[in-house]
């Protein structure tokens, strides 16, 4: 495997929606990416709507596509509590 290929996730939630999102966020979706290889390297609130995470996996691809197959993910549309989002990978400096 190659070296952690890391992606930026930023999210705007629609108005009120942070506390499902973030439950959904902790009980479904950071638990199955972990045991699908994936490492959370972080997740911030901005603001009330702005939140930010960092995931990174050796191979990014193959798990994603395997994330979004898994039938513990498609019990959840966590957009559906987004008003926008943008994902980049990201390289590391330090």
């Amino acid at each position: 495997m190659g070296p952690m290929k890391v992606q930026m996730r930023r999210y705007t939630l629609k108005e009120g929606a942070k506390e499902a999102f973030q439950r959904v966020f902790l009980e479904t979706i950071v638990p199955l990416r972990q045991a699908l290889g994936f490492k959370v390297l972080g997740a911030y609130w901005l603001s009330e709507r702005e939140f930010l995470w960092f995931v990174a996996h050796e191979d990014f691809d193959r798990a994603e596509q395997a994330y979004y197959q898994h039938p513990e993910r498609q019990k959840v549309n966590p957009r559906e509590f987004l008003e926008a989002m943008e994902t980049r990978f990201v390289e590391r400096l330090l």
